[in-house]
């Protein structure tokens, strides 16, 4: 079988010739060490210098008028995928995420309205930054909130998606993706504080503002599906290590409805739908599936009781699994034989009968390319039928 083949009897629950695989890795010693090319140097690299941070901090206005970051984010988007191409993945997570502008020198801001800390690795590159709370007080901040560069974000995107398609969509199989969700896009420019008080004095403005995210999101599957990607993952963080952050029959209150329409959307463009969330959601495997998504990425290994096993038992062939391979050690520290025994156990717990499709269950800078090769090569011996 060649990888859209293998994907799409996975994501149909049929048994392809072996386990396939999936990338979500976004940070730049992975992509660049797998291309074999130096990290390049971007406008950030410089702000350990004093001056220069100085400079920044009153020029960061400009900086963004004039494009700041916006090149070097695309241009990494790009390599991301042609590097996930060349390590023999055989789908890929392509999260756009043209979002981001500086503040200051020590900060960023998104154009959702959210206020960020810039985060470097071990070795000085940029990594995603780090959310510190929302830049909204009240209602009327997000009413006034000046949302040009968020209605055009669709748009972008989608000539993004065409460009990445037309280069590797004979190469892999591409999931497109907007980084937040409306669960994220509702409370994050608020805070969580604040977004609660406002579930309870000021109902109707939440669900004015999920009815606008939602609208807008309708345009962000327009811009994955008809720049020809297969399929799409919704990425909507909602839970933490030990369950969700809101007791799942609010979310689904709140929620619910908007998710369906994003999917019954998703599926009559002909695309499978997958969400995306870490943390232990064996409390929302049903409401997943009521809101008709397809699949669920990451079901990440090192939250609280989280089995995928018992989650197959729970889901049955009714979702994919996606993602799942531990990064706290497996894929960052272990050896080649711990590798390739956690490929083996996760796949006889959750892959008979196809819906299963292994990587990483998220992206971290301590993930070794070494152990990812191993993980690819441990996923080729898992062929079909698994005992």
């Amino acid at each position: 079988m060649d990888k859209f083949e293998r994907m799409n009897c996975a994501l149909e629950h049929r048994e392809p010739d072996r386990v396939p695989t999936i990338s979500c890795m976004d940070v730049q010693n992975y992509v660049y060490e797998a291309l074999g090319e130096q990290v390049p140097k971007d406008i950030t690299q410089y702000f350990g210098n004093r001056i220069v941070a100085k400079l920044v901090d009153v020029a960061a206005p400009l900086i963004n008028k004039f494009g700041g970051l916006e090149k070097d984010f695309l241009n990494f988007f790009i390599k991301k995928v042609e590097a996930d191409v060349k390590m023999g993945f055989d789908s890929v997570w392509d999260m756009y995420a043209e979002i981001f502008r500086l503040k200051d020198s020590g900060r960023m801001y998104d154009i959702f309205g959210r206020l960020y800390q810039i985060v470097y690795d071990d070795a000085g590159n940029l990594l995603t930054p780090a959310y510190m709370g929302g830049l909204f007080e009240t209602p009327d901040d997000w009413k006034s909130w000046n949302k040009k560069q968020w209605e055009q974000h669709p748009e972008k995107m989608f000539k993004h998606n065409l460009e990445i398609n037309k280069r590797f969509g004979k190469d892999i199989y591409i999931f497109g993706s907007h980084l937040y969700g409306l669960f994220e896009q509702t409370w994050q420019p608020f805070g969580f504080e604040k977004f609660v008080r406002l579930i309870r004095k000021e109902k109707s403005f939440i669900e004015d503002v999920i009815e606008y995210n939602k609208n807008w999101y309708l345009r962000c599957v327009d811009a994955s599906a008809d720049a020809g990607f297969p399929a799409i993952i919704y990425s909507d963080d909602m839970a933490f290590k030990n369950g969700p952050m809101l007791n799942p029959k609010m979310m689904d209150s709140l929620f619910g409805a908007a998710y369906k329409e994003i999917t019954d959307h998703a599926h009559k463009k002909g695309r499978k739908i997958i969400i995306h969330t870490d943390g232990n959601t064996r409390l929302l495997l049903e409401y997943f599936i009521k809101w008709g998504f397809d699949g669920h990425h990451s079901i990440e290994p090192n939250a609280d009781n989280v089995d995928i096993g018992e989650f197959r038992d729970i889901a049955g062939h009714r979702l994919s699994f996606l993602g799942h391979l531990d990064i706290t050690h497996i894929l960052s520290f272990g050896t080649r034989e711990e590798v390739y025994e956690h490929v083996q156990d996760v796949s006889r717990k959750a892959g008979k009968g196809g819906g299963l499709i292994l990587g990483p269950c998220n992206s971290h800078y301590e993930i070794k390319v070494q152990n990812l090769r191993w993980m690819i090569e441990a996923c080729k011996e898992m062929t079909y039928p698994i005992q």
